[in-house]
């Protein structure tokens, strides 16, 4: 004897939604970056080269070199996308935890979120 066993053949779809949520773990981060950025004998007036305002860190900009090229591609490395808001020295992405560690001018290690 054979048994039938009905399937259905509608694929299913789950929705995801990213949350980003602020952990222990950035927080200790942030701490990091900021006495790394006290301890360095750069300032936001004299930027040290991988500073947003540095020879090597204004190139990830988004008018500069890198960041330019990120712009014409789009989408996820546009300056606001999900891979290009990473390198915004502004903001708690990467650039900006290395803003804050190099004591940059978008993020002074004296600056407090």
């Amino acid at each position: 004897m054979l048994r039938i066993i009905s399937r259905s053949a509608a694929p299913r779809a789950s929705i995801v939604r990213a949350v980003q949520i602020r952990g222990m773990a950035d927080q200790r981060i942030e701490k990091a970056a900021e006495a790394a950025g006290k301890a360095k004998d750069s300032s936001p007036k004299d930027p040290s080269v991988i500073s947003s305002a540095g020879a090597v860190g204004k190139q990830f900009n988004p008018d500069g070199a890198i960041g330019g090229i990120a712009q014409e591609i789009g989408g996820p490395f546009d300056k606001d996308g999900a891979i290009g808001k990473q390198f915004d020295a502004a903001k708690d992405g990467l650039a900006g935890q290395v803003e804050k560690a190099v004591d940059g001018p978008s993020r002074p290690a004296s600056e407090k979120k």
